[in-house]
């Protein structure tokens, strides 16, 4: 199990006793302020989501796990409010949502080291309409094509209902029709 300092201190009561866990094999620290109380491999994705435990998976990212591209991005696409302060960790990119939209369309997922934090295929798409002019070409193609070959697995309600939290909604969903539908 993932642990950060503060969930050690509170099992271990004082830094001191977690050096002493970490020296003795029962706790491994996994970077800082990160640990884990089991022997496992501990993928990169599960140190990240307790590192930023608010934070969303999304675009290159989402993409992926939703099986819209087979492409493998370097970093992590993390989204956070806007206004929040950057996130200091090279693995990750970060993608600034308006304000009251970070949780329309987030969801669990499931994947190989556990659950994390994404945003649904609705969402993505959105997100795909309001970056389509700073994804390069072909990719925004490729994830376009597979979102068209899918269509059946998209709730056009689920979608006008997160088209409207956005500003420039009117503007997006004309995108989505000439691009999507």
């Amino acid at each position: 199990m993932l642990l950060n300092t503060q969930e050690c201190l509170k099992a271990y009561g004082s830094y001191y006793a977690i050096n002493r866990a970490v020296a003795s094999g029962r706790l491994r620290k996994l970077e800082i302020g990160i640990y884990s109380d089991d022997h496992e491999y501990v993928p990169t994705e599960q140190i990240i989501r307790k590192k930023f435990p608010s934070a969303v998976f999304t675009m290159e990212s989402a993409f992926l796990y939703h099986r819209l591209s087979d492409f493998v991005p370097e970093n992590y696409s993390l989204a956070t409010p806007a206004r929040t302060t950057a996130l200091a960790d090279k693995r990750v990119k970060q993608y600034f949502v308006p304000a009251g939209t970070l949780e329309i369309g987030k969801m669990e997922m499931e994947t190989i080291g556990g659950k994390i934090m994404v945003y649904d295929l609705e969402r993505m798409l959105i997100e795909l309409m309001r970056y389509r002019n700073k994804l390069p070409y072909d990719y925004y193609k490729e994830v376009l094509g597979n979102y068209r070959a899918n269509l059946d697995r998209l709730y056009p309600a689920k979608l006008d209902d997160y088209l409207a939290a956005f500003p420039k909604h009117d503007a997006l969903s004309r995108y989505l029709d000439q691009e999507v539908f």
